[in-house]
């Protein structure tokens, strides 16, 4: 069915092609045609008043005379030459104006398509947010708020109506939203956001579909989907319950949010801290200069202590480091079993290679470091969080 689909749209393809191929090559011999027959029509010693006297004047003067700008400056004098002038403009006017109304219907049906969520994505490097629920209005306006000037291209792959896909689009100007409408969890939606050059993909809580329950078994079934197309992009997760964590590939995704863990855990916050909820989401919605944000260690202080670090940032940049995040490289099954290892251990290296997988060995709860200590060392692999 896939080849066949394939087949239907490439062929549709070329059928418009070839259509536009008839209409360009009618129109580039009416030129041609028209300028010898007014050129033949026109001799220059018929009468001192033609103008037409070379085979470029008459390309020139069919051209003007085709697409209606009649600058006069070239013009027939003789009865035959009007005769076949008003024939040329009759014609010019037919296949002008089929012209452009196959460019017109073209670019009307493009535009459908795409309020329809039914184009294809083919630029790279965009954000694809699948599902939506309000963490995506969140995502959007955190987006707008801190890129400033910087346009980010967002595609939304959801089931919402097209009516309210505009309205995101009208409301979230600074961004370019792209819409492809499915169900995430399809392998050919996916690809026809080309998720595989994306540079983030959020997976959250889907509530776009008014005709099925939400829950995380979707949720984790697009992760999976994903995990396999061998993206280049960071995958991060939303869940709603955390006892499907154990059905996450972790090694894949980057960070997974459970839908209400942050929220509860302020609101329990504030049974003993009455202050910090307000300054905390203060600072999450806060701007670049008032939020935390990640800083990539130089290479000088790497082996250096958390003290040393944490007074360069402070002095010379005006940041106050926060904490660091260990981001455990990947590695292959290479790395780990030798070339002289026994048939078992080949076994499970071949294994490896036709899986095309990696290893990450870390744990996700032991990467964070809030204030780990003066005497910390600094890792190669650690990242800085700053405020």
């Amino acid at each position: 069915m896939r080849r066949k689909s394939s087949f239907l749209k490439f062929m549709s393809n070329s059928r418009k092609m070839i259509d536009l191929f008839r209409i360009v090559s009618l129109i580039t011999g009416l030129i041609l045609i028209g300028a010898l027959v007014i050129k033949f029509f026109e001799p220059q010693h018929l009468s001192s008043e033609v103008n037409i006297k070379t085979f470029f004047d008459a390309i020139w003067w069919t051209i003007v005379t085709i697409t209606s700008v009649g600058y006069g400056d070239f013009y027939p004098v003789t009865v035959t030459g009007r005769i076949v002038g008003i024939i040329i403009i009759i014609s010019g006017f037919i296949l002008f104006s089929t012209f452009t109304a196959y460019i017109a219907s073209n670019f009307i049906d493009q535009k459908i398509k795409e309020r329809k969520g039914l184009n294809k994505i083919k630029m790279r490097n965009h954000i694809i947010i699948c599902g939506w629920n309000n963490s995506a209005k969140r995502i959007l306006k955190f987006l707008v708020d801190h890129l400033h000037e910087k346009l980010a291209t967002v595609v939304l792959i959801n089931e919402l109506d097209e009516n309210q896909v505009s309205t995101f689009r009208n409301h979230y100007e600074q961004i370019d939203i792209k819409f492809i409408r499915g169900d995430f969890t399809n392998q050919d939606i996916l690809n026809r956001a080309n998720i595989k050059d994306a540079s983030q993909i959020i997976i959250l809580f889907d509530e776009s579909c008014q005709d099925s329950v939400p829950s995380d078994e979707r949720t984790i079934i697009a992760a999976h989907n994903i995990s396999f197309l061998k993206v280049k992009g960071q995958i991060n997760l939303q869940l709603r319950h955390e006892k499907y964590l154990p059905s996450i590939q972790r090694d894949k995704i980057q960070n997974v949010v459970i839908y209400e863990d942050i929220g509860g855990d302020i609101l329990a916050n504030s049974t003993l801290h009455p202050t910090i909820p307000n300054f905390i989401q203060a600072l999450i919605r806060g701007d670049e200069k008032r939020s935390f944000k990640e800083f990539k260690i130089p290479e000088e202080y790497i082996g250096k202590s958390f003290q040393e670090l944490f007074s360069f940032l402070k002095e010379d940049k005006g940041l106050i480091l926060i904490g660091v995040v260990t981001v455990q490289p990947e590695f292959s099954i290479d790395d780990i079993l030798s070339d002289n290892s026994s048939n078992i251990d080949l076994f499970i290296k071949q294994q490896f290679q036709q899986s095309n997988k990696k290893i990450n060995f870390i744990n996700q709860n032991d990467n964070v470091k809030i204030k780990p200590g003066d005497d910390y060392i600094i890792d190669a692999n650690d990242t800085a969080i700053v405020l």
